[in-house]
C-alpha cells in the first residue's frame, strides 16, 4: 500500500492535539489499517508527509503484521524537497 495521510497524527510533548504547518519539533503517531512493518520502512513510503513533518520529528508506528500487533519508533532523518523522505529506527534503551 502507500502512505496515507489520514492516518498521520501530530501531538505535543503534552499530548494535546496540533495542526501540521506549526513550527517546532512535533510528535507524531501513525497507524495504517493494513501496511506491515517492511511496506512502512521501505524507501519513499514517507514522501507523502514531506509537507508535514521535518528532520528529527519522531514518529510512533503501530500496526499489525499477520495477526501480531507491533510497535516501532522513527525518526524523520532527512525531508528533502524532492527525493525520498527518509527514516531512522530509533533504539529503545532502558537503564538499569
Amino acid at each position: 500500500m502507500a502512505f496515507d495521510k489520514k492516518y498521520l497524527r501530530a501531538f505535543s510533548s503534552a499530548g494535546a492535539a496540533s495542526a501540521a504547518g506549526e513550527t517546532g519539533q512535533r510528535f507524531w503517531h501513525y497507524k495504517h489499517p493494513t501496511d506491515d512493518w517492511a511496506t512502512i520502512g521501505g524507501a519513499g513510503y514517507w514522501n507523502g508527509a514531506r509537507s508535514y513533518v521535518k528532520p528529527g520529528d519522531p514518529v510512533f508506528i503501530s500496526g499489525d503484521l499477520g495477526g501480531t500487533p507491533f510497535f516501532r519508533q522513527l525518526m524523520f532523518a532527512t525531508v528533502p524537497a524532492s527525493g525520498n523522505v527518509t527514516v531512522t529506527e530509533l533504539a529503545v534503551t532502558h537503564p538499569e
